[in-house]
C-alpha cells in the first residue's frame, strides 16, 4: 500500500487497474465516495462487469473453459467498458458476448466452519464460492469456527469446499466483521454508514486509515476500537431476531 501522504483516496491508492463489478457501492447505505473520486481521476484502468457476469466468467475459469457465452449486458455501457467480445452462436446466429475466463491470483473466503486441512463449510446460499475456489491460483480460508475433522468425514455434505483447492486456513472468529455473516451475525449497519460518512472528507478518512487499518496490530486490535465483543453480542442478537439459529449442531 502507498504511502498515505497528500489525498487518501481509496485506502492509500493501492491499485491502478482492475476487473470490477458493483465495486463502489455499500448495497442499500450508497456508493463509496472515496472509491468514487479514485475512479473518477482517471487513475484507474478497469474493465466493467454485471454481477451475474463476472460470476460467470469465474464459472468458466472452474470448468477449464477459455470464455463463456452470455447475453447479459450486450448493448448496455457495461459491454463497452468491458472486455467483452460479441460473436454469433454457431446454432442459432444470434448475437452473443464471449466473457473470457477469470483466474485470480489469490483468493479469500470467510466461512463457517473449517478443518485444519481446509475441508471447509459454508451455510446457507451460496453465490460464486465454488467456482472461486476452482479457478484461483492461490486459496486462502477464513473461518469462524476451526472444527475437527470428523466434522466433515461424518457429514459429507458439509464440505462446500474441499482441502485440496485450499492453500491455507486461518481461525478468525468475527472474521466478516463490520459485514455479516448470515446465521452469526448481522453487519454493523452504523459502523459502515459512519465510513461513508467518513469518506467526504479526505483528511477524517486518512485518520480513519490510519487509526483502524496501519496503527492496529491485528483484526481484534481493530474489533476493539469499534465496540470488541460488547458490540458484536449486539450483532449476534439482532441476527437471532431475523428468526435464524446461531452455531452448529
Amino acid at each position: 500500500m502507498s504511502s498515505l501522504d497528500g489525498s487518501i483516496l481509496t485506502m492509500g491508492e493501492c491499485f491502478n487497474r482492475c476487473d470490477v463489478s458493483y465495486g463502489l457501492a455499500f448495497e442499500a447505505m450508497g456508493v463509496s465516495k472515496a472509491m468514487r473520486r479514485y475512479f473518477e481521476s482517471g487513475k484507474v484502468k478497469y474493465t466493467d462487469w454485471s454481477n451475474g457476469v463476472i460470476s460467470w466468467r469465474l464459472k468458466a475459469a472452474s470448468m477449464g473453459i477459455p470464455f463463456i457465452p452470455v447475453r447479459s449486458m450486450l448493448g448496455t455501457d457495461t459491454e463497452k467498458y468491458s472486455a467483452g467480445v460479441e460473436i454469433e452462436c454457431p446454432f442459432t446466429k444470434k448475437k452473443l458476448l464471449a466473457a473470457p475466463a477469470l483466474y485470480p491470483d489469490v483468493a479469500i473466503i470467510h466461512v463457517h466452519a473449517a478443518d485444519i486441512y481446509g475441508n471447509a463449510h459454508i451455510r446457507g446460499i451460496l453465490v460464486s464460492d465454488v467456482d472461486i475456489a476452482r479457478a484461483t491460483k492461490k486459496l486462502i480460508i477464513t473461518t469462524e469456527e476451526l472444527v475437527p475433522e470428523e466434522y466433515f468425514k461424518n457429514n459429507g455434505e458439509h464440505t462446500t469446499i474441499p482441502y485440496y483447492l485450499v492453500d491455507a486456513v486461518v481461525h478468525i472468529p468475527f472474521g466478516g466483521y463490520p459485514g455479516c455473516v448470515p446465521y452469526k451475525y448481522f453487519m454493523d449497519v452504523e459502523h459502515l454508514l459512519k465510513i461513508l460518512e467518513i469518506e467526504k472528507n479526505d483528511e477524517q478518512y486518512k485518520e480513519y486509515i490510519e487509526n483502524n487499518i496501519f496503527k492496529v496490530k491485528d483484526f481484534y486490535d481493530f474489533l476493539n476500537l469499534n465496540g470488541g465483543f460488547k458490540r458484536i453480542n449486539e450483532l449476534i442478537k439482532k441476527e437471532e431476531l431475523l428468526g435464524v439459529e446461531e452455531g452448529y449442531e
